[in-house]
């Protein structure tokens, strides 16, 4: 009996490491929208990943829709129209030094967008003796099949 589970014991980690299902929620009706907002892994080489155990609150047209911790994601559905979205540390559910970021955001009727925030190390201006890492941080829109194969590394917030 071991011995078979020693035999299957490989196959169930290696299926635990291979990316997972994502399928993005569609809008209830033709009338609203749907934001996807999600925080992949760094691609900067190494184990480290930068601001891993920090998060932002995200705030919609002023009003909280939660954290956005690391590699991890979360959908808000809303009217069509111009959204103004700021992802902040300046609240008590963050945990997150670097500055705002705020951007605006159109949506159309049915649609569902994708907005990623990005947190790579700045290699290129970190050197030994410096006080603290470089960060590079942007929210930036994503067009949806490059978000889907994204996302579907991270976990629903």
């Amino acid at each position: 009996m071991h011995s078979r589970l020693l035999l299957v014991l490989p196959l169930l980690i290696t299926g635990c490491s291979t990316p997972g299902h994502f399928e993005a929620v569609q809008p209830s009706s033709s009338q609203s929208a749907v934001l996807y907002l999600y925080r992949p892994e760094a691609s900067n080489p190494g184990l480290m990943q930068p601001l891993r155990y920090d998060y932002p609150e995200v705030f919609i047209d002023g009003q909280s829709v939660g954290t956005l911790k690391f590699n991890s994601y979360r959908h808000v559905e809303l009217a069509p129209g111009k959204h103004h979205i700021r992802i902040t540390g300046l609240s008590q559910a963050a945990k997150w030094e670097p500055r705002d970021i705020e951007q605006s955001l159109s949506l159309k009727p049915a649609q569902t967008a994708y907005l990623k925030l990005n947190v790579q190390y700045q290699l290129d201006e970190m050197v030994l003796g410096q006080p603290g890492p470089r960060y590079n941080i942007r929210l930036t829109p994503m067009r949806s099949d490059d978000a889907v194969y994204e996302i579907r590394h991270t976990k629903p917030q």
